[in-house]
């Protein structure tokens, strides 16, 4: 299992591990069709207690990169992720998240976001971050562009979410 520094804001968002006893309320959040559209099919719909037990185990494992829960004033809200990249692309590295809907409109993925975005650079000597953005997905969307992210291609077609075909935006911030 990786340790996960603890990352804390300015306004009442701490990033940290994920607690097993905070798995009852995620899996609650996390049930939700809303989040699901924004997200890759892998993020199972309906979400169940035990579908984030086994999310949790796959952290313990050491099987996921860098996860954060994104805790506002102490309650669990949502979950934030970073993978590193490998091989020509390992100066690289991903950031997703989603945030529960009761905590929308707060400010919290954007803080968030921000969080990670300083801890990655100064922490794992990375150069690039990124996020494919579904093209109908305005609030993630500018949440990045707020955290200084540029929108770097439009990917046609890219993905299938549903049955329909939508492009993907591909946001990018550099350090470098």
């Amino acid at each position: 299992m990786k340790t996960i520094i603890t990352l804390t804001g300015k306004h009442g968002v701490t990033l940290k591990a994920i607690a097993h006893t905070d798995l009852q309320e995620l899996s609650v959040l996390a049930n939700n069709p809303a989040i699901a559209a924004n997200l890759r099919d892998s993020f199972p719909s309906p979400y169940s207690l035990k579908d984030a037990e086994i999310f949790f185990a796959l952290i313990q494992q050491g099987k996921l990169d860098h996860v954060w829960g994104i805790y506002a004033d102490d309650q669990i809200a949502g979950v934030i992720s970073l993978t590193r990249q490998t091989d020509i692309y390992h100066h690289a590295a991903e950031i997703s998240y989603w945030l529960g809907a009761p905590y929308h409109g707060k400010g919290i993925t954007t803080e968030a976001v921000a969080l990670v975005t300083v801890w990655a650079f100064g922490e794992l000597n990375i150069y690039r971050i990124y996020a494919g953005i579904f093209a109908y997905n305005d609030a993630s969307k500018k949440v990045l562009l707020k955290n200084g992210y540029h929108l770097e291609a439009v990917k046609e077609k890219a993905i299938i979410k549903q049955g329909r075909l939508y492009d993907e935006h591909l946001m990018v911030k550099l350090n470098c």
